[in-house]
């Protein structure tokens, strides 16, 4: 699409956690073909931390969501166009919108950059934001991401890798040195958003009191928010429950000593994948052909359901569908990749 030499870059992908970190691909890609290049990544500020270790960022952009999330005061009006003024005051070459939504087109035409680019099938009049339109065509979430990195004739080369911050290694070091965490640990992530997406809690009990008495740690992650979720599993005396002390950096420490990461269709599995650890990602109304742990079918347990008669937004859903899946295949899985260990 171009062959111009950029000074700046901004790559605009404020939200949601998982897609963050399914993006980091087309940076690195752009990173490569551009090194002498400043590339931007705007985010929103409470998931900075997942991508600002990243060797490819040069510097994090923080969205403030909240504070503009009621656009329609005069105090969120002039957040947003101060936002917007700096955006065209960076003096971008290059912009990609991999969000698609009227929100993130809205950020890619106040850069007034000379190229501006992003998904052809962007919602909300998203597109008006953008001079160049790329088709998207693949199926699975970061092949779509990686079909922006190739329309600037970059490599779509698929490295996902994610970045733990020394800070939060540290903290992680600190907590096993502390706790008597064992070695070998499953890293269980249970909580979700939407009720449709989430393994029953008594299923994980069960899949943590198996490898218990195998000798294996269970290590419970998740948002402070989000404890009268896990309430069975964190009660069991043998567990770890890290969520009055979780941040998605401290996240990503947790997950890359994990030997195992267990967990639902979330942003963790895809931390999983990014942190290259063996992983089991339970799928209930969603495809993992569309957003399942990327090249890892094998990881994937999936409940038998037509798609196309389902939608995980369906409050009527309630765990259903997910209760098709048996605890017993999950800990068959699981064993299957600790004896692989060795």
């Amino acid at each position: 699409m171009t062959h111009t030499l950029p000074k700046r870059i901004l790559f605009i992908r404020p939200s949601a956690l998982g897609d963050v970190c399914r993006s980091v691909a087309v940076v690195a890609n752009l990173k490569a073909k551009w090194p002498s290049a400043r590339i931007d990544w705007l985010v929103q500020s409470d998931l900075a931390s997942a991508i600002e270790n990243h060797p490819a960022v040069d510097r994090v952009i923080h969205f403030d969501r909240n504070a503009m999330r009621k656009w329609y005061t005069p105090k969120a009006i002039f957040k947003l166009c101060s936002f917007l003024n700096t955006l065209r005051k960076n003096n971008y070459d290059l912009v990609i919108d991999a969000q698609g939504l009227g929100r993130s087109g809205l950020f890619a035409f106040a850069t007034r950059a000379k190229i501006r680019i992003g998904p052809d099938h962007a919602r909300e009049f998203g597109w008006l934001g953008y001079n160049q339109k790329v088709q998207i065509r693949s199926t699975h979430t970061v092949d779509q991401m990686l079909e922006l990195s190739e329309a600037l004739d970059a490599d779509s080369k698929d490295d996902g890798r994610l970045y733990v911050g020394q800070k939060d290694a540290a903290w992680w070091s600190a907590y096993v040195s502390k706790n008597k965490v064992p070695s070998r640990y499953l890293a269980v992530c249970p909580t979700s958003r939407w009720r449709s997406k989430q393994w029953p809690i008594e299923c994980f009990v069960e899949v943590a009191e198996h490898l218990h008495q195998k000798g294996v740690g269970i290590v419970v992650v998740g948002a402070p928010s989000e404890h009268a979720q896990i309430f069975p599993l964190a009660s069991l005396s043998f567990t770890y429950n890290l969520l009055p002390e979780m941040t998605i950096g401290r996240l990503l420490a947790v997950l890359n000593n994990a030997s195992v990461v267990l967990a639902n269709d979330s942003a963790s599995l895809h931390m999983a994948v990014g942190l290259h650890k063996p992983c089991v990602g339970l799928f209930g109304p969603t495809d993992p052909a569309k957003v399942g742990p990327y090249k890892q079918e094998k990881s994937v347990i999936a409940a038998q359901v037509d798609y196309n008669t389902v939608h995980y937004r369906d409050s009527s859903i309630g765990d259903s569908i997910m209760r098709m899946i048996q605890p017993a295949e999950v800990i068959m899985k699981i064993d299957f990749l600790l004896e692989s260990e060795h």
